[in-house]
């Protein structure tokens, strides 16, 4: 009770406030979960405090747009416009509630249904582009697209949006956010239907790669495009060549609306496809099988996808000296690569099982859906290393330098993590149930829908957001059980 007479008093208006959705104080906004008293109707409201320091005429007037908009919508996945109205305080926006977190709220999603989410948002971009005048939404990016269970999309905030008055709309000043935001808004060129497909694909990106929204730009080279390819290996040729084409810089290169781009995703396998036939095709070209000495052991792995890649195992297990390799898929089960220099090597979807790397030089390296399961990696140096989806089940990581490592939606139940380096990590959905994380440094590091269930934090820096992490029979760093 006391915790509802914190929030604001709408009830002479016909509405009671039920919790705090978000607040963005930059703007000024708060957004509330509430009640219409007259029919028991969930809604959200948007209340913007004018007075507040955050408070400037571009945020109200973005209100007015964003009513402006709502008022023409008709559209099941856009959540309808109810009500406005003012307050001492400021203005209130009143909304149809949808039961869906956003994007930014929820945890991993497979390629599969990140395709259909896809598929959802486009249909209601290509209703957006079929207005007369068409509008473009201008802030498309995870925190503005909710999914409900069965993963249907709705879009909201339309307080950037844009009615387009003939061919195309101009923007004096850019909005959106950054990293999503198209290079026609940035530099303030036209608009076109093409735009909020950039903002689109970047979101899908965001998805695929496990990115944080206020880190998509570590992702966009000199050329302002996007170099993700390396963190998704197990997406078709197909599936990357569309998302590609979704956030070309150029937008003559882009699809030219949402109903092309939504026709064009539709056949195409999100998994596999080309990919899996080349993968395919070198297993049927192989004809024999390497045998390699290792370190007083006979070690025999199946045939290499290329005689060059045969030739780099067999430097590899030499002379420890592997920098830049090209070894993806490669089967080094069990070897002894202790102190190797690995650095800014290949090795996606390696087999790695029971190897031993300790002090190995793995910076920069490629390690996505690489098996890892068992590998000795004390005081390895995986320093900004992509593990994306990697499997190190009960590896041993004591002591490793994983800063700035990419491990979103790994594998590390049971892993021994004590003493290592995990500043600045994206273990975003990553699973580290019953991992021992003692004395290790967290501080930086991205938890979000993270497993930590059973694992060892005592003495563990741990200063970062917790964001539907779960902590469950966790020891926490002041030593006491997690519930």
């Amino acid at each position: 009770m006391n915790q509802m007479s914190n929030y604001p008093d709408f009830s002479q208006l016909g509405y009671q406030v039920i919790r705090e959705l978000g607040r963005n104080r930059e703007a000024g906004r708060i957004t509330y979960q509430a009640t219409a008293l007259n029919s028991d109707q969930q809604v959200v409201i948007k209340e913007f405090r004018f007075a507040d320091a955050g408070g400037d005429w571009s945020s109200f007037k973005a209100y007015q747009r964003e009513i402006e908009v709502l008022q023409q919508m008709q559209h099941s996945r856009i959540p309808q416009y109810l009500n406005s109205f003012g307050t001492p305080a400021g203005f209130c926006l009143v909304q149809e509630y949808k039961n869906a977190p956003s994007l930014a709220e929820r945890c991993s999603f497979n390629p599969e249904e990140i395709k259909q989410i896809a598929l959802s948002v486009l249909e209601i971009l290509a209703y957006l582009q079929r207005r007369i005048p068409p509008i473009i939404h201008r802030d498309i990016k995870p925190e503005n697209i909710l999914v409900d269970q069965q993963l249907n999309a709705y879009l909201v905030d339309f307080g950037l949006a844009r009615i387009r008055s003939g061919e195309v709309a101009m923007s004096s000043v850019a909005a959106g956010t950054p990293g999503f935001m198209p290079p026609e808004e940035q530099f303030g060129r036209p608009l076109t239907k093409a735009s909020d497909l950039y903002s689109l694909g970047v979101t899908l990106i965001c998805l695929l790669t496990g990115t944080r929204s206020v880190a998509i730009g570590n992702l966009i080279d000199d050329n302002y495009r996007f170099d993700f390819k390396k963190l998704v290996p197990q997406l078709s040729s197909n599936f990357v060549e569309w998302l590609t084409k979704m956030v070309e810089p150029n937008l003559k290169n882009r699809f030219d609306n949402a109903v092309v781009a939504m026709t064009a995703l539709k056949p195409i396998d999100v998994v596999g496809g080309g990919i899996k036939s080349r993968k395919k095709a070198a297993v049927l070209g192989l004809t024999s099988i390497g045998i390699i000495a290792g370190l007083g052991a006979m070690m025999i792995y199946p045939a290499l996808t290329t005689p060059r890649q045969e030739t780099l195992v067999k430097r590899l297990l030499e002379t420890k000296e592997c920098q830049k390799c090209d070894l993806h898929g490669v089967n080094l089960k069990g070897a002894n690569l202790g102190n190797a220099n690995l650095r800014d090597a290949n090795l996606q979807g390696a087999n790695l099982e029971f190897a031993n790397l300790g002090n190995a030089n793995l910076q920069e390296a490629y390690l996505d859906n690489a098996k890892l399961g068992s590998a000795k990696l004390g005081s390895a140096n995986l320093e900004f290393a992509k593990l994306g989806s990697a499997d190190l089940g009960s590896a041993n990581l004591g002591s490793a330098n994983l800063r700035g490592a990419f491990l979103a939606n790994g594998h590390l139940q049971g892993a021994n993590l004590e003493f290592a380096n995990l500043r600045g990590v994206n273990l975003g959905s990553a699973n580290l149930g019953s991992a021992n994380l003692g004395s290790a440094n967290l501080k930086d590091t991205y938890l979000e829908c993270t497993n930590l269930e059973g694992a060892n934090l005592k003495g563990a820096k741990l200063d970062t957001k917790l964001r539907n992490a779960n902590f469950k029979g966790a020891i926490m760093p002041n030593g006491t059980k997690h519930r």
